[in-house]
């Protein structure tokens, strides 16, 4: 049961770090494409972390801003499920 812990909070954080930035940046780049937006714009939404540009860009709502959110809490949670694994070892916590 413990292995099987470990192994979600391993994949959490995989997933979290490398699929959600890279999802979550393949979003913001199709948003600027799709927008035609000139470069220091473009670059706000791309570069901005937390999705900051991107939220303050955005002025319409539409099935890809819904889509984005979705996402953005998805890997929230899984950031937040893989950094228990990271907590507990850094803490040298004996629960078990």
């Amino acid at each position: 049961m413990l292995s099987t812990l470990i192994n979600i909070c391993l994949y959490a954080f995989w997933i979290s770090l490398i699929g959600g930035t890279l999802t979550l940046f393949g979003f913001r780049l199709y948003f600027v494409f799709r927008n035609h937006l000139d470069i220091k714009k473009a670059l706000f939404v791309l570069l901005t972390p937390c999705s900051i540009g991107f939220y303050q860009t955005i002025k319409e709502h539409n099935p890809f801003t819904g889509i984005y959110r979705i996402l953005v809490v998805l890997f929230f949670i899984s950031t937040l499920l893989g950094s228990v694994l990271i907590l507990y070892m850094h803490l040298e916590l004996d629960i078990i």
